[in-house]
């Protein structure tokens, strides 16, 4: 005869049922105030300024304009050579960055320098969320057979910087990604020590000498074994500020880094 049920166990099924229910009942209700305010009040497409008629503040005609990220090496991010096999450009072959991949939707061509620089120095804050949710899809699609990161980390603005411009754009790109696929997010652990320079227009040796030491990992943090953490970013261009941030993280312990960004330069 089957042995009868844990009636405690039973219990906390019950109870985890209820639960899982509350929430799928709780997000779609979500959903249909999300998708009832636009039809009461169409978003308005970032790009083009007229309504979106959809559920985002980006008209399909705009949304397909944004230059994708065509055929990117998986850890550096830079576009591969047309009809090339692998998924490593030579120079990640033989001088790999401190990170393992790069994800990052966009081509930093017109017009993300636009919507970029207007979310980060005039605070657009609708065009980081929209350019956050494309990210969102484009990361699903990414690690729909891959592990996820254990952790995201947004990269860390000077206190100069944030009260300058009030907020810290990597941040607001983290927190919703955060909560969308349920991952605890770094806030406090490593901190910027000083103010560098704005890395814009800087030969790519002069962002190095300028994002050297510019990070600090809180001295009582450890990592467990086999912990992924997932920087956050809005534009990758040299790769300088991630490269400097990824070695502190692998330093302390960290197995592996991913990066996560709007867009990446293509040089």
């Amino acid at each position: 005869m089957a042995a009868l049920a844990n009636p405690s166990r039973l219990k906390g099924t019950r109870a985890s049922a209820q639960f899982i229910m509350s929430t799928r009942v709780t997000r779609n209700v979500y959903k249909w105030l999300i998708n009832a305010q636009y039809w009461i009040l169409p978003g308005t497409c970032i790009v083009c300024k007229r309504s979106s008629n959809r559920p985002l503040d980006l008209c399909l005609e705009c949304d397909f304009t944004l230059p994708p990220l065509h055929n990117p090496c998986f850890q550096c991010g830079l576009p591969l050579p047309a009809g090339y096999q692998g998924r490593l450009c030579g120079t990640c072959m033989v001088t790999p960055p401190p990170w393992t991949r790069l994800i990052a939707p966009f081509s930093y061509q017109l017009p993300l320098p636009v919507l970029i620089s207007g979310f980060k120095y005039q605070g657009k804050l609708v065009a980081g969320r929209v350019l956050t949710t494309r990210l969102q899809y484009h990361l699903q699609r990414e690690y729909r057979n891959c592990q996820w990161p254990s952790l995201i980390l947004p990269v860390p603005l000077h206190g100069s910087r944030i009260r300058q411009r009030g907020f810290n754009q990597a941040l607001e790109i983290a927190r919703p990604l955060a909560k969308k696929f349920a991952l605890p997010l770094l806030t406090n652990s490593v901190r910027r020590t000083r103010k560098t320079e704005q890395q814009t227009g800087l030969s790519a040796n002069a962002r190095k000498l300028n994002m050297r030491g510019a990070f600090h990992l809180e001295c009582d943090l450890a990592f467990e074994p086999g912990t992924t953490i997932a920087i956050v970013d809005d534009v990758v261009t040299t790769g300088v500020t991630t490269m400097e941030l990824a070695r502190v993280l692998r330093k302390a312990g960290v197995s592996e880094v991913h990066v996560w960004a709007l867009a990446r330069t293509v040089l």
